[in-house]
């Protein structure tokens, strides 16, 4: 018995250390749903804010994930569930910007209280504790 209570203590202190550092360059993760962003992880910068809200109406997205990852000395925006076009232009307006911008945003314009999904870094129960 005691080694099952060992495997199952192993593989979550792994899992946890696997989660934090796939996420140890990420700058901000924004999920969208039905074209309403919402701030999951970091802090938006209020420019890049702007132009993340009007590309998800524009487009229509129903539902994406964009984040933003520090790579090379510059940011890199990868994005999950939007199309190559849109993810391009989303690319061009954030891209001017820059890494500095990121870094140096000055708060979020997203919200200002996050509920505990947005504590915790999970997009699901940060949609659930949202109001509309």
């Amino acid at each position: 018995m005691p080694t099952l209570l060992t495997l199952a203590v192993v593989g979550i202190v792994g899992t946890i250390a696997f989660v934090v550092i796939s996420r140890a360059n990420e700058l901000f993760c924004v999920s969208i749903r039905d074209g309403v962003c919402l701030t999951i992880r970091g802090t938006v910068p209020p420019k890049i804010w702007r132009e993340l809200v009007t590309t998800a109406r524009m487009a229509g997205i129903q539902r994406g994930t964009i984040r933003a990852v520090k790579q090379g000395g510059g940011a890199r925006l990868v994005t999950d569930g939007i199309s190559p076009d849109v993810t391009q232009r989303l690319r061009n307006s954030i891209g001017s910007a820059g890494l500095s911008a990121m870094k140096l945003g000055g708060g979020s314009a997203s919200s200002e209280s996050r509920n505990f999904g947005q504590l915790l870094g999970v997009a699901w129960l940060a949609w659930m504790l949202t109001r509309r």
